[in-house]
């Protein structure tokens, strides 16, 4: 083979390499993750905290909700966790504060957890909001945001997390024990 059929071949492959992956891609990110409720720390006495997260591609926003939901469990909230789908509960009359965390996907916040606003109402409780990405999350914050104010959430605390920061599960484990509800 010459040279130039080589370099063609190895184009068509990468070429098609790349499709593959990202119809891959495409296809994982789209998917529903239903998660029942689970209970941390059933007998903490602060108050209980429902969690709302959405799994990212690369378990980085998972990794970061955790370390926040050790640090509410470390200051004694009683949590329950759960994936953002449409089987997530809407009812959150029994819980004194709302953590979302979603990666950013197409500089907004996960499909499903914008789908999950749209449908919750959060009766003006308060509301921690978690965005994570590979880079920078644009107007990811601000997207999110809204669509919580939209479902009637008082944000009293977003954070932004880039998989590349050195101290982002430690900056996430402290923001877990430092929230006050001020009362």
């Amino acid at each position: 083979m010459n040279k130039k059929r080589i370099c063609g071949l190895i184009c068509v492959i990468f070429i098609a390499g790349m499709t593959t992956t990202s119809l891959l891609v495409i296809a994982l990110n789209g998917r529903e993750i239903v998660q029942d409720v689970v209970v941390q720390n059933p007998d903490g006495s602060k108050g209980t905290v429902f969690v709302v997260f959405r799994p990212g591609l690369t378990g980085f926003n998972q990794d970061i909700v955790n370390e926040y939901i050790r640090g509410l469990i470390a200051s004694d909230w009683r949590v329950e966790v759960t994936t953002s789908s449409l089987q997530t509960p809407t009812n959150v009359t029994t819980y004194d504060l709302i953590v979302l965390g979603s990666p950013v996907n197409g500089a907004k916040p996960h499909e499903s957890m914008l789908a999950y606003l749209a449908r919750a109402d959060f009766e003006g409780k308060p509301v921690v909001l978690i965005l994570t990405s590979g880079f920078v999350g644009g107007p990811g914050l601000g997207v999110f945001e809204n669509a919580t104010t939209d479902a009637n959430g008082v944000v009293i605390s977003e954070m932004q997390f880039q998989i590349f920061e050195a101290d982002a599960r430690s900056r996430a484990y402290a923001a877990g024990t430092e929230i006050s509800l001020g009362t």
